[in-house]
């Protein structure tokens, strides 16, 4: 009998063995489903849930290998494949919230709202995340927020059954409103108002970040005004490549306001109390 014969007779070695090829097994899954999600454009949560559902197969089969090394184990493990009803109430039972994330998984894979990547508006018990999709695994998927960058991490079950706005195009830019107020004496000047005007659509059509789409490069933007309770607002749409690009575009927009308006004798509208009359009893 050779010496290996001998290693291979002590079961603790065999499980060791066991072990090691599993995590082998899975570091090569890991591996290659990672080259097949880079070179794939909208198969990449398909792949990556697939990915999971392989290595979990490759757990449980191993397991069961290390199981039949123990007689007891052995029986045990025979008698639950030869039951499939068992098996059935057994994972049913202890995994009863894991095997829903699994196939909520499966659904989404199949009916596909988004791929990995793409800018979703998700809406999950009352409340709005939005964020790019990072990861999908068979319990839950990532989401990465747009302003904080923090990773939301979502039940697949819950994500399905939530509302999601898929907010990725390919031929259009990110468009938001950016609105600004000036006071109704300014508004009441057709002057000012023409000059306010034209302040806002030059500091948007300037800045960097912004695709200009207008059709009459000489004149302003379509801007909308709105007549509030204590302000007039100027609202334009602008339009970026991303949404962060968004959101530092429309702060140095602002910012350039905050300098032409009133060098141009035009005034924000803000909420202050004015006091006027005459006093009169409280000194004596």
């Amino acid at each position: 009998m050779t010496f290996f014969d001998e290693i291979m007779k002590n079961k603790y070695v065999v499980a060791l063995i066991y072990i090691l090829v599993c995590f082998m097994l899975i570091r090569i899954l890991n591996a290659v489903f990672a080259k097949i999600i880079k070179k794939s454009n909208s198969d990449g949560i398909k792949f990556q849930f697939l990915n999971g559902v392989i290595k979990v197969a490759v757990i449980i089969f191993f397991l069961f290998r290390i199981a039949a090394l123990s007689p007891v184990l052995s029986s045990f493990s025979n008698t639950i494949l030869m039951s499939s009803s068992l098996i059935v109430v057994v994972l049913g039972f202890i995994f009863q919230e894991g095997l829903s994330n699994i196939i909520h998984g499966f659904i989404i894979t199949i009916f596909k709202p988004f791929k990995l990547g793409d800018r979703v508006e998700i809406t999950v018990g009352g409340e709005r995340l939005t964020g790019y999709v990072k990861a999908m695994t068979l319990r839950h998927t990532i989401i990465t927020g747009i302003i904080d960058n923090a990773e939301s991490i979502i039940p697949n079950s819950l994500l399905d059954n939530s509302v999601i706005r898929n907010l990725t195009t390919q031929d259009m830019n990110n468009k938001y409103p950016l609105k600004v107020s000036i006071t109704y004496a300014d508004a009441s000047d057709p002057r000012k108002l023409a000059v306010a005007k034209h302040l806002f659509s030059k500091a948007v059509e300037e800045n960097p970040l912004t695709a200009d789409a207008r059709t009459d490069k000489n004149g302003d933007y379509n801007v909308k005004i709105d007549l509030s309770e204590s302000s007039v607002d100027l609202t334009i749409f602008v339009e970026t490549d991303t949404a962060e690009n968004n959101f530092l575009a429309a702060t140095q927009i602002k910012e350039r306001l905050l300098c032409d308006f009133p060098a141009a004798g035009i005034h924000f509208a803000y909420n202050h109390l004015e006091i006027s009359g005459q006093l009169k009893g409280l000194i004596k």
